[in-house]
């Protein structure tokens, strides 16, 4: 970056990998959309050639270098937005209409650029596959979303013409109070912070060339991390399994559900977390002059164990 708007970031589904872009409407243009309010490149992009050093009996220092696996990364830091969010996690996150499944991966396409003192270079990653997915919220600012992607093949000076992709609009960022997370059918109250995050979406198979030849779903979970002021005993009854008897030997679970608001007060959407077990509590500042707090990470569970609506 060389300054403030000098830098471009949309993206846009693949409708196979490192195919044809995704124009649903098949008007000739590809549905393009940008990712959301304050958005960052807080990985990359970077690639990788992998280069294994080769070397000579009878020379101290490795002769070559020959490259290997091409593989590249992009972690996509933003603010929700209601006008892009379904589009992002749609194209670039779920393989299935609610989920994510076995088989293929989605993949989609991230176009980056910056303007640099004597000109403008943008790039084009192709073949881009989820690797981790995460929903932020914190209380009293906005709630931000986090996704890194593994690319396989990256061009620059794209010919797709990057005007035409789905704007952010002026209210449409998603605010803490537009959140709201039930645990065991009850909202959780004096929230301060929670984390909804999908790891291990995704994986590369590789064969004859160092450019991958698909992504397929790798090994998905999911867990969910949640701070709140200590006004109930609610979370810590669920960790320890019993609110009056030793801890038992095995663990229930709950349901839940992570809501994400629109500003116009719609369901934006709806995160339905199966089968919740806890699997750390701890109490926080308890001993101090701020407000004491309880956090709980559990894990998410079922088959599947996130579903979106």
């Amino acid at each position: 970056m060389t300054g403030a708007g000098t830098g471009t970031l949309v993206a846009c589904g693949e409708q196979s990998f490192m195919g044809s872009l995704v124009d649903a409407d098949s008007d000739g243009t590809p549905d393009l959309f940008h990712l959301g309010r304050n958005p960052t490149l807080s990985e990359g992009p970077s690639l990788e050639n992998q280069l294994q050093e080769l070397r000579e009996a009878d020379a101290a220092w490795s002769v070559e270098s020959v490259k290997q696996n091409f593989e590249g990364a992009i972690t996509i830091e933003a603010i929700v937005s209601a006008d892009v969010h379904t589009k992002i996690e749609d194209n670039l996150v779920l393989n299935a209409a609610d989920t994510i499944q076995p088989g293929l991966s989605t993949s989609g396409r991230v176009f980056a650029g910056v303007q640099y003192p004597s000109g403008t270079a943008t790039e084009e990653y192709l073949g881009c596959i989820p690797l981790e997915y995460s929903i932020n919220y914190q209380q009293g600012g906005e709630v931000q979303y986090t996704l890194s992607l593994a690319y396989a093949d990256q061009k620059p000076d794209p010919s797709t013409d990057l005007t035409t992709a789905t704007p952010v609009t002026d209210g449409s960022s998603v605010a803490w109070h537009g959140t709201d997370l039930s645990i065991d059918g009850t909202s959780v109250s004096d929230m301060q912070s929670a984390t909804l995050t999908l790891s291990d979406l995704a994986r590369f198979q590789r064969g004859g060339t160092p450019t991958p030849n698909r992504g397929v779903t790798a090994a998905p979970s999911a867990t969910l991390d949640v701070e709140a002021t200590f006004v109930e005993e609610t979370r810590m009854d669920l960790a320890r399994g019993s609110s009056t008897s030793a801890p038992p030997d095995t663990l229930d679970s709950v349901a839940g559900t992570l809501v994400l608001n629109a500003p116009d007060g719609t369901t934006l959407r709806t995160y339905n977390l199966a089968k919740l077990k806890p699997d750390s509590h701890q109490w926080n500042e308890i001993i101090s002059t701020e407000d004491a707090t309880d956090a709980t990470t559990f894990n998410v569970n079922g088959d599947p164990a996130v579903t979106f609506a």
